[in-house]
């Protein structure tokens, strides 16, 4: 479908169009301010129907920012309606195929059964754990030891000893937090931990 005038969907996930994109399109003679106020002298109400605006553009000669009104699709199809035009036509049936879309749209996303309503909740669910669970990630702090056992590596104490220099140099040089660990093994005391974000970007730029 050829788009004819620009629909947009506002907060409450409305389709809605443009006061002056409309007018635009319809040829309207009439200045822009003078026929949308005569438009509401057709039962139209501002918050229920549609919202003015200013609208942010650059006047080479000065004077007031231009007003502009985002419109609700049922607004937009009564006023196209009104003209008696041929391009009133053309709008009207416009809209009513971009309302048919949009609720065909709408409807495939409403779970239709009990077992599509429990996969979208779950589906739901696992997106905001996944999120979260990205989120404390990255919060995290591993000592050497702590990162060498949860991610397996199997580095020996010399080795350990070898990558706990290199992060320290690693997070001062770039940066990042290093956050001191009491550990309950007498011959190391207190050591360095580093964040998870760090021993990723590090073993990044080893592999690079």
């Amino acid at each position: 479908m050829q788009e004819l005038i620009k629909v947009i969907t506002n907060e409450q996930n409305e389709p809605v169009v443009s006061g002056r994109e409309l007018h635009e399109f319809l040829e309207i003679n009439e200045k822009y301010n003078d026929w949308f106020r005569r438009m509401c002298t057709y039962g139209f109400e501002e918050t229920i129907d549609f919202v003015s605006f200013t609208v942010n553009s650059e006047k080479p000669l000065g004077g007031r920012p231009a007003l502009d009104h985002v419109l609700k699709l049922d607004m937009a199809k009564e006023i196209a309606m009104i003209q008696r035009n041929e391009k009133g036509k053309q709008a009207r049936l416009y809209f009513i195929e971009v309302e048919k879309r949009y609720r065909n749209e709408l409807q495939l996303k409403i779970p239709q059964t009990y077992a599509q309503a429990l996969r979208a909740y779950a589906d739901e669910v696992e997106q905001r754990e996944t999120l979260e669970i990205a989120l404390n990630q990255s919060l995290k702090f591993y000592t050497v030891a702590k990162y060498n056992r949860t991610f397996k590596k199997k580095w020996d104490m010399s080795k350990c000893k070898y990558i706990g220099k290199q992060m320290t140099a690693f997070c001062k040089a770039n940066s990042f937090e290093i956050k001191p660990c009491e550990t309950n093994d007498e011959r190391f005391g207190v050591v360095n931990s580093y964040p998870l974000t760090a021993w990723e970007l590090f073993f990044k730029g080893a592999d690079d």
